[in-house]
């Protein structure tokens, strides 16, 4: 691999560490004029239309669209109680528009909170020594903590890789492989479409869908990037 594919794939590792972070703090709390700020901020349009403009996904490019309208939303008080209320009524208060932001109800034969999976999910983040802010308050299997972990994992393969330990990114790489595969490809098309149902502003829907979409593309570039890693043979 070339030094120009070398720091191209530096990039990569983190842009999508930082992405997601973003999404981690879309799905996380009620949102702040900080946070949406720093959703509309220049840094996050960019790493998302650097994401896009390699796919043309249109749920990524949609978000770019949503991200950049939050510089000004941000700055509206009237704006920023109404997505506070819509994430409240979508995530935290059970209602008619209540949706379940953790994986346990979408696979289990009941709507319950814990599950064999979750007790997976607690064993996985155990396995890399991490603790979530969120921790007591949310199931482990909650969409926010599990954000948090792929972001940390994320931020923790781009350091191996820039210091040439590739034996290591390789580890993170694949083991962030699996979480995504196995914990939460299989239930955000649901959890998506109970959003198209009951988000009537529609703005977390639309985050849903582009969530969904970067993880089915991130899940693709870590395959590549393992491959690459094995070509490469630094570290060994």
């Amino acid at each position: 691999m070339e030094e120009r594919d070398i720091e191209a794939l530096g990039m990569r590792l983190a842009n999508r560490a930082y992405l997601y972070r973003i999404f981690h703090i879309v799905f996380g709390a009620e949102p702040s004029k900080e946070e949406l700020s720093v959703l509309g901020s220049n840094e996050t349009i960019d790493a998302m239309e650097y994401l896009a403009d390699d796919c043309r996904s249109e749920p990524l490019l949609d978000a770019v669209r949503l991200f950049a309208s939050f510089a000004d939303r941000a700055q509206d008080g009237g704006c920023v109680e109404s997505m506070r209320s819509d994430f409240t009524k979508l995530f935290l208060v059970p209602g008619a528009s209540y949706v379940r932001p953790w994986e346990s109800p979408y696979i289990g034969k009941e709507e319950m909170l814990f599950q064999e999976s979750t007790l997976d999910v607690r064993h996985r983040y155990a396995e890399y020594g991490f603790i979530a802010v969120e921790f007591g308050h949310f199931p482990e299997d909650h969409l926010s903590m599990m954000l948090d972990f792929l972001a940390c994992l994320s931020t923790r393969a781009f350091d191996a890789f820039g210091e040439g330990r590739d034996d290591e990114a390789r580890r993170i790489l694949s083991s962030q492989k699996d979480f995504v595969e196995s914990h939460l490809l299989n239930w955000l098309d649901r959890f998506h479409e109970a959003l198209c149902e009951k988000d009537e502003a529609g703005v977390y829907r639309r985050f849903a869908a582009a969530l969904h979409a970067f993880l089915v593309l991130d899940r693709e570039f870590v395959e590549r990037t393992l491959a690459s890693l094995d070509e490469m043979g630094r570290g060994r």
